[in-house]
C-alpha cells in the first residue's frame, strides 16, 4: 500500500513538473511575441509560430496525464481537486500560448509598416503578465494562496496599461486617419495581454480553490472595484453625458445599419442553435433529427458570416471598424460551430441519455446565447451592455465549475473507458462553447470601450 501511495505521489509530482514546463514555454512565447515585435523581427514570429506546436502537443500529453490518474488511482478530497484544477490551467496555459500567437500575427502586419511611435506601455504590459504567469505557477506547485491573491491583485495594473494604449492610440487615429490600421494592430496587442493576465489570474483562482476549497472566481467587489459590474440598485452614470440623448444624436448610414442587421441575424441564428441544442438535451428522441436542425443553423450561420465578410471587403464603415466587424462576426460564427459539433457527437456516439451535468450545461450555453442577442440587439447604443457581458462572463465561469465536476464525477466508479473518452470530449464541446460565449462578449466590450 505504502508503494503503491508512494507511486502516486510521484505521479502528481510529475504532473506539477510538466505544467511547469509548460508554463515556462508560455513565459517564453510572451516574451519572444513582444520581442518579435520591438526589433520588428520575422525570425522570432517564426519561432513563436513553431513553439505553439509543441504546446499543443504538452497539452495534449497533460490532459492524458490527468484522465489516468483520475481513472487509475481514484483520488480524493485534496488530491481530487489538484488533478480537477489541473486539468482547467493546463488549458489556460494552452490559452496562454494562443494569446503569445495572436499578438505575433498582429506583430507580422505591423512590421511591415512604418513604425506608428514608440512602444513604452506594450512591453511593460509583458514584462507583468510574464511575472502573473510564472508566480501563478509558483503558487500552484507550492500550493500558495497568498502569492495566488498577490497574483490576483496584479491583474488591475494590467487592465489600467491596456486602457492607457488604447487612449493613446485614439489620439493618433483621430489626429490622422492613416494610422488607424496600425493603431487598431496595437490595440490588439495590448488586450491579447490584457486576457493572457486573466488567464495568468484564473490559474491563481484555482490554486486558492486546490489549497482552502474557496472559489472565489465570482467575487463581486473585485468586479465593481474594476468598474465590470455595479452594486444592487445602483446605476452606472457618465457625468455629463445622457447616454440615450448621445444615441438619438447619431444616425447610422445605410451601410452601417444593414452590417447591424446582419450581425443581429447571426445573433439571433445562435439563439436558435442553441435553443435546438437545448430541446435535443431535454427531450432526448430522434436525436439525429434533432441535430439536423442544428445543422441547418450552422449552415445559416455560414451563410451570414459568408455575406459579412463579402460586404466587409467591399465597404468602408466608419462606425465599427473592420477588425471589431470581423472578430464578432468569427465569434459568433465559433459558437454556432461548436454547438453542431456536440450535437454531432451525440448522434454519431451513439449516446443513449444525456447526463445531468451535460444538460446543465446547456442551459448555461442557453443562457450566454440569451445574452448575446441582448448585447448585440443594444448595439449601436451602449446602455446595459457591459453588465450583459458581465454576465456571459458569469456564466462561462460557473461552466467551468461545472466542467470541473463532470469531469471529477464521470471517473467515480466503476465506467467502461469508451464512455468515459465519450463524454470527456462532449464535457470539452460544452465547455469550449460558453468559452466562445465569453470570446463574443470580449469583442462586444472592446466595441463599447472605444464609442461609448
Amino acid at each position: 500500500m505504502k508503494t503503491m501511495h508512494r507511486h502516486f505521489d510521484e505521479q502528481l509530482q510529475e504532473l506539477r513538473e510538466h505544467l511547469l514546463a509548460m508554463g515556462s514555454l508560455a513565459e517564453t512565447m510572451i516574451v519572444k511575441s513582444v520581442k518579435a515585435l520591438m526589433d520588428r523581427s520575422e525570425a522570432l514570429v517564426q519561432e513563436v509560430f513553431a513553439h505553439e506546436e509543441e504546446m499543443d502537443q504538452r497539452c495534449i500529453e497533460t490532459d492524458q496525464r490527468c484522465f489516468t490518474l483520475l481513472a487509475l488511482q481514484q483520488p480524493m478530497a485534496g488530491d481530487l481537486r489538484f488533478i480537477a484544477a489541473a486539468i482547467k490551467i493546463n488549458s489556460d496555459i494552452e490559452r496562454i500560448g494562443d494569446l503569445a500567437v495572436n499578438i505575433t500575427q498582429a506583430t507580422m502586419s505591423l512590421i511591415r509598416q512604418p513604425t506608428l511611435k514608440p512602444l513604452i506601455d506594450i512591453p511593460r504590459m509583458a514584462q507583468l503578465c510574464q511575472e502573473m504567469v510564472k508566480k501563478s505557477l509558483d503558487a500552484f506547485v507550492a500550493r500558495d494562496a497568498e502569492l495566488a491573491r498577490i497574483v490576483i491583485e496584479s491583474d488591475d495594473p494590467v487592465d489600467l496599461l491596456r486602457d492607457q494604449v488604447f487612449r493613446e492610440l485614439l489620439n493618433f487615429m483621430i489626429t490622422d486617419p492613416t494610422t488607424v490600421p496600425r493603431a487598431l494592430d496595437l490595440v490588439l496587442i495590448s488586450r491579447y495581454l490584457e486576457r493572457i493576465a486573466d488567464h495568468a489570474t484564473n490559474i491563481a483562482e484555482d490554486v486558492v480553490y486546490i489549497v482552502r476549497g474557496e472559489d472565489i472566481r465570482e467575487r463581486g467587489d473585485k468586479e465593481i472595484r474594476k468598474g465590470l459590474r455595479h452594486p444592487a440598485g445602483i446605476s452606472p452614470e457618465i457625468p455629463g453625458v445622457d447616454r440615450e440623448a448621445a444615441l438619438a444624436a447619431h444616425r447610422l448610414i445605410p451601410e452601417e445599419r444593414e452590417f447591424l442587421d446582419l450581425i443581429k441575424s447571426a445573433a439571433h441564428n445562435l439563439l436558435r442553435a442553441a435553443k435546438s441544442l437545448q430541446v435535443m438535451f431535454e427531450d432526448y428522441t430522434d436525436p439525429a433529427g434533432k441535430w439536423r436542425e442544428v445543422r441547418e443553423a450552422e449552415h445559416e450561420g455560414d451563410a451570414i458570416t459568408h455575406r459579412i465578410m463579402k460586404k466587409l471587403n467591399q465597404t468602408f464603415i466608419p462606425f465599427l471598424d473592420r477588425q471589431n466587424l470581423h472578430a464578432l462576426t468569427s465569434a459568433l460564427d465559433n459558437v454556432v460551430d461548436f454547438i453542431e459539433a456536440t450535437a454531432s457527437r451525440m448522434v454519431l456516439y451513439k449516446i443513449e441519455q444525456p447526463t445531468p451535468e451535460s444538460r446543465e450545461m446547456v442551459a448555461l450555453i442557453m443562457a450566454s446565447a440569451e445574452q448575446i442577442v441582448k448585447a448585440i440587439g443594444d448595439l449601436p447604443g451602449f446602455a446595459g451592455v457591459e453588465e450583459i457581458c458581465v454576465e456571459i462572463n458569469r456564466l462561462e465561469n460557473a461552466a467551468d465549475d461545472l466542467y470541473r465536476r463532470a469531469i471529477a464525477d464521470l471517473f467515480q466508479g466503476e465506467r467502461p473507458i469508451l464512455e468515459v473518452t465519450k463524454w470527456k470530449e462532449i464535457y470539452e464541446l460544452l465547455e469550449a462553447v460558453t468559452d466562445h460565449c465569453e470570446d463574443v462578449a470580449d469583442v462586444v466590450e472592446s466595441i463599447v470601450l472605444k464609442h461609448s
